[in-house]
C-alpha cells in the first residue's frame, strides 16, 4: 500500500480536495471530492473536517492560500547559486511588498534561465495571513506540510500537458470570490501572475458586479503580449469555469476562443480522474508537486517559524521495494558467492596439478606445495637470461648494444670505456675520461646515436691520475629498438 496524499483547495463556501496514493515510482489518482458551508457553520472547519473524513486520514496533506492574499512577482537575478537566492529574494521583493519583510513570509521558486540570469517566482503572505489559515486548518485536525500557491501550481500542470502545442497561454482559474491569471511563454515558462479579487457569476447564476474587472484584466493581460504573429491561448480553470455557460460568454466577450483543461491530455499524469480536472486542477496541481520525479515545483510558505514540524506519512510506499531490492541483493549475492566458490576449487585443482607435474623435475628438495611458486621463479630466471642473450623475442641484444656503443664512440674522443653491463633494456658505464668536458661529449655522443635514450652521468670525479676524470654513465635503450 502507498502513502496517501490530500491536496486541499477553498474557495469562497466551498473546499475542494484531491487524493491521491504515491509509491516509489507513480502517482494514481482515487478520488475527488466537494464540500460545502452549512449555513449554520460560521467557517470552513467543519467543512474541511468532513472532507478529511472523506479522505480516510491520509498520510500526507498539502493546502493553497487564496491567491488574493499573495503578493507574486517574477526576478530575474544576476546568480544561480541556492544560498544566494536564499538571501536576496526577500530583500529584491520588499519594495513591492505592502508590509515589511518582518512581518511576512517569502518563498519562491526557480522557473528558468534567461542569459546568464535566474527567473525566480516569488512570493509573499502576510504572517497574520499564514497564521489565521493555519489555525483553521488545525480546527479541523489537519497540519499541512506545504503552503502553497495553486495558481502557480497550475501553470507547471499546463506547461506539461500542452500535448507538444509551442505558443503562449494565459491561464484563468475562476473561483469563487477571486480569479488567478498566469501567462505561460512558448517553452511553458511563467511570465506573469496576478489576481483579482472578483468573480464571474453571482450566488444565482447572473454575471456578477465584478465579471468586468475580470474581463478587462484578462484582455488588457491578452493585449499587452500579444505580437503580429500570435495572441496567447486562452485556457480556463476553476470551480467557475466548469459550466459551458461561463466558458460561452468569457468567448463572447473577448472574441477569442476558449479552451479548458479537459482539451489537453491530462491522462498521462492525472490518469481518468482528468476529465473533472477544470473545477478539481489546483488540487490535482498540487499533488504533481509530490509525485515522484516532483513534476511541478510548489512554492511553500511553511518556512520560518512556520516550518512544518509533523510526520510526512509513513514508509509503506517504500516497503514493497525495499523487500523486493533486499531479495534481488540476496539473489545476487548468492550468485556471487557460488561463482566465487566455483573458480576458487577450479584454481585451486589447477595449482595442485601443477605442483604434481612440477615436483618431480625440480628434485625431492621441493615440497608439493612450494613446486609452483619455485617453478615459476627458475622460469622467470631463464626469461630474463634469454633476454640479455637476445633470445626470446629481444630485439636488443648485447652484441648490438656494443656495436652501437661503438659507433657512437670513436677512438679520438679522448674516453675509454673500462667497465660494462646490461640488464632489462639498459646499460651502466665505468669509465675514465680526459676531462670533464670529454664526459659530455660522450654523454652528447651516446644521445646522437639515436639508440639511446634517458643518459644521465651519475659519477664524475678526479681519478688517481690527476689528469684523468672517472666517470660513471646510466642509459635506456630506445623503444623502437626493443620492439
Amino acid at each position: 500500500m502507498g502513502q496517501r496524499i490530500l491536496a486541499i483547495e477553498m474557495t469562497g463556501d466551498s473546499v475542494r480536495g484531491a487524493l491521491a496514493e504515491r509509491s516509489w515510482n507513480s502517482l494514481a489518482m482515487l478520488e475527488v471530492v466537494e464540500e460545502r458551508r452549512a449555513p449554520e457553520e460560521a467557517d470552513l472547519a467543519p467543512a474541511l473536517a468532513r472532507l478529511l473524513n472523506d479522505a480516510d486520514k491520509p498520510d500526507l496533506i498539502l493546502s493553497a492560500l487564496p491567491g488574493e492574499l499573495v503578493v507574486k512577482r517574477m526576478l530575474a537575478l544576476p546568480f544561480k547559486d541556492q544560498r544566494r537566492l536564499l538571501q536576496t529574494v526577500p530583500f529584491a521583493l520588499e519594495e513591492h511588498l505592502p508590509v515589511g519583510v518582518d512581518e511576512s513570509v517569502v518563498a519562491f521558486t526557480r522557473v528558468g534561465q534567461e542569459d546568464d540570469k535566474t527567473l525566480v517566482m516569488a512570493a509573499m503572505v502576510r504572517k497574520e495571513d499564514l497564521r489565521r489559515h493555519l489555525e483553521l486548518l488545525a480546527r479541523a485536525g489537519i497540519n499541512p506540510k506545504t503552503v502553497t500557491l495553486s495558481a502557480l501550481a497550475l501553470a507547471g500542470l499546463l506547461a506539461r500537458v500542452r500535448n507538444g502545442h509551442g505558443g503562449a497561454h494565459l491561464l484563468v482559474d475562476l473561483a469563487q470570490g477571486s480569479t488567478s491569471m498566469v501567462l505561460l511563454d512558448g517553452t511553458g515558462r511563467p511570465r506573469a501572475i496576478r489576481t483579482v479579487v472578483a468573480e464571474l457569476d453571482s450566488a444565482n447564476g447572473a454575471p456578477a458586479p465584478g465579471a468586468s474587472a475580470i474581463l478587462g484584466a484578462v484582455r488588457q493581460t491578452l493585449l499587452a503580449h500579444s505580437s503580429d504573429h500570435e495572441q496567447p491561448e486562452l485556457v480556463l480553470t476553476g470551480p467557475m469555469a466548469a459550466t459551458p455557460d461561463v466558458r460561452r460568454r468569457m468567448a463572447e466577450a473577448l472574441a477569442v476562443p476558449v479552451h479548458t483543461l479537459e482539451e489537453f491530455d491530462c491522462a498521462a499524469l492525472l490518469g481518468q480522474l482528468s476529465a473533472r480536472s477544470t473545477r478539481f486542477a489546483g488540487c490535482l496541481a498540487m499533488l504533481l508537486g509530490e509525485a515522484p520525479g516532483a513534476a511541478v515545483e510548489l512554492l511553500n510558505f511553511r518556512q520560518g517559524e512556520f516550518a512544518f514540524r509533523g510526520r510526512t506519512g509513513s514508509l509503506r510506499p517504500w516497503r514493497m521495494t525495499f523487500i523486493l531490492a533486499a531479495v534481488a541483493a540476496a539473489a545476487i549475492a548468492l550468485h556471487a558467492g557460488i561463482g566465487v566458490s566455483a573458480n576458487l576449487r577450479r584454481l585451486a585443482q589447477i595449482d595442485r596439478e601443477i605442483a604434481a607435474i612440477a615436483a618431480p623435475a625440480l628434485g625431492p628438495q621441493v615440497s608439493g606445495g612450494d613446486a609452483k611458486a619455485e617453478l615459476a621463479a627458475q622460469l622467470a630466471a631463464m626469461e630474463k637470461q634469454l633476454r640479455v642473450m637476445g633470445g626470446a623475442g629481444a630485439a636488443a641484444s648485447p652484441l648490438d648494444t656494443l656495436l652501437a656503443l661503438s659507433r657512437a664512440l670513436p677512438p679520438h674522443l679522448g674516453a675509454e670505456i673500462i667497465d660494462f653491463s646490461l640488464d632489462e633494456g639498459a646499460i651502466k658505464l665505468d669509465g675514465m675520461a680526459d676531462s670533464f668536458a670529454t664526459v659530455d661529449r660522450v654523454k652528447k655522443a651516446l644521445d646522437l646515436s639515436g639508440y639511446f635514450r634517458d643518459i644521465q652521468v651519475t659519477h664524475a670525479n678526479a681519478g688517481s691520475d690527476p689528469s684523468k676524470v672517472e666517470f660513471r654513465l646510466t642509459a635506456a635503450i630506445r623503444e623502437s629498438v626493443l620492439e
